[in-house]
Order: structure tokens, then C-alpha cells, then sequence
């Protein structure tokens, strides 16, 4: 009965033009009117590489700062550093775009950008490490000087943590975000599938419910069947989608296609699980129900940055839990993490987090639908 129903319902999603628009078409439409509106920014990459940084030491410069530079130059190879006398110079060289940041060590570590870019975002983290460690290891020498010893094992464990992590040396156009989230986009609008999944299971709502109903057989594996199929089709049209832009508009998505490939997956149930719950819950319109997708789905996209690149940026710094239990932030930092960093560390906590949202949607789902009973039909 399983493979029955998963393949009636297979059979049905594909001849339902209104979701094939919006599941394939659309975000295909909408990846090309990117490609056209980038036009030659596109085509302006970053490449990854040492970051230069202006350094201009100041009365009561911190020993300390200098070694950790010094380190992260000629160790971790991360940072390049520009010795500069006085801040007009160090200034020119940022306005020149000769160095990504300026820092000034003094009795306060100071850092001047220019931009929010990620290297920007990796000079404000070593700035923010060496802080906190600085604070640390004050407050234990001040309340227990004896765990000095096993505070310093714990700091260089962090920065062991910093060199384990290294970027990779590939190439990262600044605009392939937008495309990341238009793929989460894609992924979440599986929630129309979902809404009509859970219509046709509701026998207060379409005639085949009625007669699923009325049948002697288990509800809940023909439901099986028809989310399984749902999240087939939604992962087939994002795959699609995915392959026109990387083989048509030759967006660089990356060469990692199995981890891809499961980051589209677990996107596409999230989005048919979102909308089976949308479409279970109370006895709300189609349309309310469809808006509520739509609203739910674009406002995910959205936070992730789908109209402003730097939206997750702005996020993380001020509210980081959204970007956490955010499905569309989830699915573009697992994408970004993959053509990024060398280990996947980043990856799978995404990963995690992906399949946690879809068990506690799948769950609350089947909840609902159980509950739901009959007195004549």
C-alpha cells in the first residue's frame, strides 16, 4: 500500500502545473533574472589569501597582541602584517585597498575597516579571541592563580582550534549567496506540495479524503506514501534547479555534489513537512493556508539573504538563534561552509540542525492529523 500510494501520488504532483511553476519554474525564472542583473559584478571574484593588515604599535603596546600577529603570520599563515608608523599612512594604505584593516595596539587593541567583508569579519574575530582570552586569564590570576597553568592549555587548545579551521584556497564569488538562498528559497516552496498533501488527507476538505477515510486502510502509511512522494518530487525540481544554475548560468556551487545533494534533500522535506503542518492545523482557506507558505518561506529566504547579501551578517551579530533554527540560513551556510573551510565541522552542525527541524515538524504534523476524527462524512 506504500508504493501504491507513493506512486498515485508521484503521478498527481507532476500533473499539477500551479506547483510545478512555482517548485521548478519559478526559481529558475527568477536564477536567471539574477544572472542578467549581476551581469559584470558576477563575474568580480575573491579569492582567499593572506589578509594584510596595517599595524601601528602605540604606547603601552600589548606584547601579548604582537606575538599572537606574529603567530597567526608566520604559523597559521592567515594574517599578513604591514608595519606602519603613524595612522594617516595606515589610513592610505586602507583607503588604497592595500590592506583589508588597521590595527592599533595600545592599552586597547583598536581596529579600523573599511567594509564588512569576511576578511573583516576574521580581523574583528582575532581581535575578539585575544580579548577574551586577556580577560581570562586576568580573572584567574586575580581569583585562583594556581589554574593559570590549565587556563593556558585551554587558550592554546582555542587557537589550535583557529589553525585547524583555515579556509581553503578556492575561489568565492561575492555574489553566489544570493544563489545559495534562491536554492533555499526553491527548497522551502516544497510547502505546496505539503499543503496539498495534507488537503487530500482531510476528508472535510477534498472527496478522496473522504474515501481514504471510509477505507479500511492505515491512514497513516498511505500518508507516509504521499509525504514520501511530495519530497521526491520537491527534491527533483530543486535538483533541476540547482543543475541549470550551475551547468546553464555557470554559477559556481561548488564540486562537493553528494553533500550538496543532501543539503537539498533535507531542505525539500523541511519545506513539504512545513507545509503539511500549515495545511493540518484548523480549518483555515486554501488561500490563508497558501499565504501563510508564502509568507513563512520568503521571510526565511529573506533573514538568509536572499534581496541583501550581508542579511545573515547582520543577523548573526544581533540575533545569532534565528540563523540557528532558520531553515533557509541553515541550507546556505551549509553550502558556504562546503566551498569554504576544508573541514566540516560548519557543515554538519548544519546538517544537525536541518534534520532536527524536519523530525519536529514531522512530528507535530502526525500530531495534529491523529487527533483529527470523524463524526459522518
Amino acid at each position: 500500500m506504500f508504493f501504491r500510494a507513493y506512486g498515485y501520488s508521484l503521478k498527481r504532483s507532476i500533473r499539477q502545473k500551479y506547483q510545478i511553476f512555482w517548485c521548478l519554474l519559478f526559481p529558475i525564472i527568477l536564477g536567471t533574472l539574477f544572472k542578467v542583473s549581476f551581469g559584470d559584478v558576477n563575474e568580480t571574484e575573491m579569492t582567499f589569501h593572506q589578509i594584510t593588515v596595517a599595524y601601528i604599535e602605540q604606547e603601552g603596546a600589548q606584547q601579548e597582541f604582537e606575538a599572537l600577529l606574529e603567530q597567526l603570520e608566520e604559523e597559521n599563515e592567515l594574517v599578513e602584517v604591514v608595519p606602519v608608523k603613524d595612522m594617516d599612512k595606515a589610513k592610505q594604505l586602507l583607503e588604497d585597498g592595500e590592506v583589508e584593516g588597521i590595527y592599533e595596539n595600545g592599552e586597547e587593541i583598536v581596529l579600523t575597516v573599511k567594509e564588512e567583508e569576511v576578511a573583516q569579519s576574521i580581523l574583528e574575530s582575532i581581535q575578539e579571541q585575544y580579548e577574551q582570552a586577556l580577560r581570562t586569564m586576568t580573572n584567574v590570576g586575580m581569583k585562583n592563580p594556581q589554574g593559570i597553568q590549565a587556563a593556558h592549555e585551554s587558550l592554546e587548545k582555542q587557537w589550535d582550534y583557529l589553525e585547524d579551521s583555515n579556509i581553503s584556497n578556492r575561489k568565492m564569488d561575492n555574489m553566489t549567496n544570493y544563489f545559495y538562498a534562491l536554492i533555499a528559497m526553491n527548497c522551502l516552496y516544497g510547502c505546496f506540495l505539503g499543503v496539498g498533501c495534507a488537503k487530500e488527507f482531510k476528508a472535510n476538505l477534498s472527496d478522496l479524503a473522504a474515501r481514504r477515510v471510509a477505507a479500511s486502510t492505515n491512514r497513516f502509511i498511505i500518508l507516509l506514501g504521499e509525504v514520501t512522494a511530495q519530497i521526491t518530487a520537491q527534491f527533483v525540481c530543486c535538483t533541476l534547479g540547482a543543475c541549470y544554475l550551475k551547468y546553464a548560468l555557470k554559477i559556481d556551487l561548488g564540486d562537493q555534489t553528494a553533500r550538496m545533494l543532501l543539503v537539498i534533500l533535507l531542505g525539500s522535506s523541511i519545506g513539504v513537512m512545513l507545509g503539511l503542518f500549515v495545511g493540518s492545523i484548523g480549518r483555515l482557506e486554501d488561500g490563508v493556508k497558501d499565504g501563510l507558505c508564502v509568507g513563512v518561506s520568503m521571510l526565511c529566504s529573506f533573514l538568509a539573504g536572499l534581496m541583501i547579501g550581508n542579511m545573515y551578517r547582520v543577523v548573526e551579530q544581533n540575533a545569532p538563534i534565528i540563523n540557528r533554527i532558520n531553515p533557509a540560513a541553515l541550507i546556505v551556510n551549509a553550502f558556504y561552509s562546503l566551498n569554504i573551510y576544508e573541514d566540516y565541522t560548519r557543515y554538519n552542525q548544519c546538517i544537525i540542525n536541518l534534520l532536527i527541524i524536519t523530525v519536529v515538524l514531522g512530528v507535530a504534523s502526525y500530531l495534529v492529523v491523529r487527533r483529527e476524527r470523524y463524526a459522518s462524512i
